[in-house]
């Protein structure tokens, strides 16, 4: 093979893999990372929640919020592409790509295609709460009253 042909080679497989990788990163944008296992979990005492306060759970990718009515939880997971939210004082915001939700989980800006998701939250017999990422609920039905 001739130096020429090989190089004209070469330059067009590079540019055709580098196309294929940029669509492929363009068109990812649209289609949010998948969740992990979906099994309850066992967050504690309930009074180790402040009253008034959301809690992030890190290991667990939520937050957790409780007040004078009882105890929520919600996903910290950006319904854009997966990435961990943070708590603002009108909300939740995503550092990486700016969706904003407010703090019932409504999308109030950015690229974020749906609300959040609120979890299920019952108590143990023993008395700890128990969140099951595998039931989501209403936003007016996640309290678990204390």
């Amino acid at each position: 093979m001739k130096r020429r042909l090989f190089i004209k080679k070469a330059a067009i497989s590079l540019a055709t893999f580098t196309g294929v990788m940029v669509a492929i990163s363009y068109l990812r944008q649209f289609f949010p990372r998948l969740a992990g296992k979906k099994r309850r979990i066992a967050l504690g005492d309930p009074r180790q929640f402040p009253v008034d306060t959301y809690t992030f759970m890190d290991e667990h990718n939520l937050f957790v919020y409780r007040d004078h009515e009882g105890i929520k939880a919600v996903t910290a997971v950006c319904t854009h592409l997966g990435c961990i939210l943070e708590k603002s004082t009108d909300g939740f915001e995503c550092p990486c790509h700016g969706s904003c939700y407010n703090n019932d989980g409504e999308v109030l800006s950015g690229p974020a295609p749906r609300d959040l998701t609120w979890y299920q939250v019952s108590k143990a017999a023993d008395g700890k709460i128990v969140v099951d990422p595998g039931k989501s609920v209403q936003a007016g039905d996640k309290l678990l009253t204390t």
